[in-house]
C-alpha cells in the first residue's frame, strides 16, 4: 500500500507516542493499572460498537468486572463482557509470550469466538449481515485458511502493524466467519497485531461507528485507507490517555 501524506502522519504519530510511552518506563504497578483502563475501554467500546444497548453495559461495570478476581462469584454478571474479556487476555497473552512471532490461526480466531464453550465451527447460515452477499459455509474454512496463511507471509510481515490490523479486520468482517458477534471477534483478533508489537488493542469508541462503519464500505471497495487511519487515530488516543494518566504520578 502506498500511504498517503495524511496516513503517513497518522502512523508517524503512533510511533511517536508509543516511544513517548516507553520512554516513560512504567513500573510494573503502573503498568497494571494501565492495562485495566485498556481493558475495560476495549470491553465497552467493542460491546457497544456491535449493538449492546443492555442497561448494565456501562464502563463503571465492566471496570469492575476488569478488577475482579478469576472465579469471583461476585463479579457482574455481563456474560458477553466476561467472554470479551478472556480473549482480549488471550490474546494479549499470546502476544507478551511470543511477540512478533503471535500468529492467527483457525484454532486461535475459534477460541476467540468461543471463549466460553466448545468451539461450534464457523457459520453455517447467512451471518449477522445478510445484506451482503458472503461466502458459502462450504468454503469459508478453506478461505480463512488461506487469509491467516497470508498473514504469515513475508509480504503481509514487513508492513506496519496498524495496516496489518486493518487489513486483518476488514477480511474478517468481509467473510462473516460466525453466525453471530462477527465484529467482536474481528475486533479483538485484528488487536493481535496491534499488541503484538506493543501496541494498545484496537478501541473503536461507539461515538465513532459512522466513520467505522464508512471505513468497513470503502475496504469492501478494496479502499483500505479509511480504516488504517481510524485505527492509526484510536491507538494515537489511546497511546496518549496513557501517557497523560502516566505524567499524573
Amino acid at each position: 500500500m502506498l500511504f498517503t501524506r495524511a496516513t503517513a502522519e497518522w502512523i508517524n504519530r503512533v510511533n511517536q507516542k508509543h516511544k513517548q510511552l516507553a520512554d516513560l518506563q512504567l513500573s510494573a504497578a503502573q503498568q497494571e493499572k494501565l492495562n485495566r483502563r485498556v481493558e475495560t475501554e476495549f470491553v465497552y467500546s467493542t460491546l457497544k460498537l456491535e449493538g449492546d444497548d443492555k442497561e448494565d453495559l456501562r464502563e463503571d461495570v465492566i471496570a469492575r468486572l476488569v478488577s475482579a478476581h478469576e472465579g469471583d462469584e461476585t463479579a457482574e454478571s455481563n456474560k458477553a463482557a466476561k467472554a470479551l474479556l478472556r480473549s482480549l487476555r488471550y490474546v494479549a497473552d499470546l502476544a507478551r509470550a511470543k511477540g512478533k512471532g503471535a500468529e492467527l490461526s483457525i484454532d486461535i480466531l475459534l477460541r476467540l469466538h468461543n471463549v466460553e464453550r466448545s468451539p461450534s465451527g464457523f457459520r453455517e447460515g447467512p451471518g449477522d449481515n445478510p445484506a451482503r452477499r458472503l461466502a458459502s459455509p462450504e468454503v469459508l474454512p478453506a478461505m480463512i485458511d488461506n487469509a491467516c496463511q497470508w498473514y504469515r507471509a513475508e509480504s503481509f510481515t514487513e508492513l506496519n502493524p496498524v495496516e496489518q490490523a486493518s487489513i486483518v479486520l476488514l477480511r474478517l468482517l468481509e467473510l462473516q466467519p460466525f453466525d453471530q458477534q462477527n465484529v467482536r471477534t474481528a475486533l479483538v483478533a485484528s488487536s493481535l497485531f496491534t499488541l503484538r508489537r506493543g501496541l494498545p488493542p484496537i478501541i473503536i469508541r461507539p461515538e465513532r461507528r459512522a466513520e467505522y462503519q464508512s471505513a468497513i464500505e470503502e475496504g469492501y471497495r478494496m479502499n483500505t485507507k479509511p480504516m488504517v487511519e481510524l485505527i492509526a487515530e484510536a491507538l494515537e488516543r489511546s497511546l496518549t490517555n496513557a501517557i497523560e494518566e502516566a505524567a499524573r504520578r
